[in-house]
């Protein structure tokens, strides 16, 4: 079953496009990573599928819906970049932090959440009294608080350290594996990603490659990622 589907998207910004001619379709329980020089439009394309904004031309669809529409019945998970880092001086918890966005959560879908990351304990602390790994894990079982069919990552493992960065990594593969959730991931960590995603899409506006990570991630592809590049960020996986 087709999960995402983008027909002929482009998107422009300031009369330059940022996305152009895109065609993709994305099947149910895919797990997915984004890779792509800065400025690729990686960013965009999940800001496309959440429906934060619309294409110029095509047509963005999530099963079988618009976005917007689909949303309405339907939450999409989502972690933006960089917001574990940015936002935690608010005087919350994390159990405040996973409700919130949330008109009403059941106690077992809350409770399920931090069981998946594992911070069942740290419920009651405060953002701000925990490390750095700590806050992504609450910000990404927020992510998944209302059991979402499909979960878009933004450079997830930015900024953590790499005891945090592994466990993020099996858990990932838990809710993909053992709940069937559909994940997107954007990165820059091609190595990590090409050993844990089961598919990979090389952008850089348009879509340059679409495979198995042992298939795509070979000179050939990167060259055309990377054009001005001549030590591929695989090599030092």
């Amino acid at each position: 079953m087709k999960a995402i589907s983008l027909t002929n998207v482009y998107y422009s910004f300031d009369s330059i496009f940022v996305l152009e001619n895109i065609n993709l379709e994305i099947e149910e329980g895919c797990y997915l990573g984004i890779i792509g020089p800065n400025g690729a439009g990686k960013t965009t394309l999940l800001r496309l599928i959440l429906g934060i904004i619309k294409p110029h031309r095509g047509q963005v669809l999530i099963y079988g819906q618009n976005p917007e529409d689909y949303i309405k019945s339907e939450p999409i998970g989502y972690l933006p970049q960089r917001i574990s880092q940015t936002i935690y001086e608010f005087p919350v918890t994390v159990e405040e932090l996973v409700k919130s966005g949330y008109e009403k959560i059941k106690k077992e879908n809350l409770d399920w959440a931090l069981d998946v990351f594992k911070i069942s304990h740290l419920r009651k602390k405060i953002l701000r009294e925990l490390s750095g790994g700590e806050r992504q894990k609450a910000f990404l079982a927020r992510a998944i608080a209302s059991q979402p069919r499909i979960l878009l990552l933004d450079e997830p493992t930015t900024g953590i350290d790499p005891y945090s960065m592994e466990e993020l990594l099996k858990m990932l593969e838990i809710l993909n594996r053992d709940f069937g959730i559909t994940i997107l991931v954007v990165t820059h960590d091609i190595g990590t990603f090409a050993h844990e995603a089961r598919c990979i899409l090389c952008l850089n506006r348009r879509v340059v490659c679409l495979g198995e990570p042992q298939k795509i991630l070979k000179d050939e592809y990167m060259a055309m990622l990377y054009p001005e590049s001549t030590v591929f960020p695989h090599k030092n996986a």
